[in-house]
């Protein structure tokens, strides 16, 4: 009988599980920095309505949050995974070919319901196939890799677009996910009975008791969202942006894990998760409606400010007092 478990982190399958999850959010990050810009030019429309599709991908990010639980009970967890991967990349293969604005509003709620799915599956997955004694280190390590991911396609997306196109750019987005797929369909995860859950359930989804560092990770990510459109006129501070989210968020995990009581280490992770694309999308969608390079400045630094006095007022605070491990 093939076991994951050992006592070791760092096993072939965990290392599957994070290249997967590395590559399935490079590929997608490769085409939002150019989505903004490119989209009212292919559809001839104005760039604050190509916001739109950023809150309609949040909508349905969420949507989905409710039902994970219940999927992942019924059904296995990486066929969850796999399938809604699978169906992810379709909807990004059709940015390539979208000609109204009903089409781009569908593409990115099927983008954003399967996303939602496929990642927090990858997240149970993940835990799936640690051991309990190294499930936090696991999660941070995981979290991390899914930054990486952003970062890296993010700097890959726009240098194909500068020098290809568009169209190149979403074929090796979907290309790089297909590869994502295949590392993920290469972990091996030991069966678990079903126990019964709920159609409906925060399990998995929200950590209630987090949402004081929720509201301060959301302002932390809103930085790079907003600043993420500048590329296009060659302003690279985005990319330092992305950087310092990054880096921040092994603190940020780990203070959604340590404010988790047991069992909800997954749930807590997903929810640093959630937030923090939440936080993206809504700098992406804001910078669409202000489309002025002077504003997004503005915008990102206000967010920054009241992100840093938010940590040091409430979120530090409310952590020391709340924290369960």
């Amino acid at each position: 009988m093939r076991k994951n478990s050992t006592d070791r982190l760092m096993t072939l399958n965990f290392w599957r599980m994070c290249t997967a999850n590395l590559l399935l959010f490079a590929s997608v990050y490769m085409l939002f920095p150019v989505l903004s810009f490119v989209m009212p030019e292919q559809l001839g429309m104005s760039v604050s309505r190509t916001g739109d599709m950023f809150l309609a991908f949040i909508a349905a990010m969420f949507a989905a949050g409710p039902f994970h639980a219940y999927l992942c009970d019924e059904y296995k967890r990486k066929n969850v995974l796999l399938s809604s991967a699978f169906v992810m990349l379709a909807a990004m293969a059709g940015y390539a070919f979208a000609d109204s604005y009903l089409k781009l509003m569908l593409l990115a709620s099927v983008q954003g319901v399967c996303f939602g799915l496929a990642t927090t599956a990858g997240i149970t997955v993940a835990i799936d196939i640690t051991t309990s004694t190294r499930r936090s280190a696991g999660n941070m390590i995981y979290a991390w890799s899914a930054r990486l991911g952003m970062l890296a396609g993010a700097c890959a997306g726009f240098l194909l677009y500068d020098l290809y196109g568009f169209r190149t750019v979403v074929y090796v987005a979907v290309a790089v996910g297909v590869l994502g797929m295949y590392f993920a369909s290469r972990v091996y995860v030991a069966f678990r009975a079903p126990i019964g859950m709920r159609l409906c359930s925060l399990d998995r989804f929200l950590l209630p008791r987090a949402w004081v560092p929720a509201l301060n990770m959301l302002l932390i990510a809103f930085v790079p969202g907003v600043l993420l459109p500048l590329l296009y006129i060659g302003d690279y501070i985005a990319f330092l942006a992305l950087a310092a989210l990054t880096f921040l968020t092994l603190p940020f995990t780990r203070m959604f894990v340590k404010l988790s009581h047991h069992c909800q280490r997954g749930t807590g992770n997903t929810t640093c998760h959630l937030v923090m694309e939440t936080g993206l999308l809504a700098g992406l969608a804001t910078a669409c409606r202000l489309a002025d390079a002077f504003l997004l400045y503005h915008a990102a630094g206000v967010a920054a400010i009241l992100a840093l006095f938010f940590f040091v007022l409430l979120t530090y605070p409310y952590y020391k007092r709340k924290r369960v491990r």
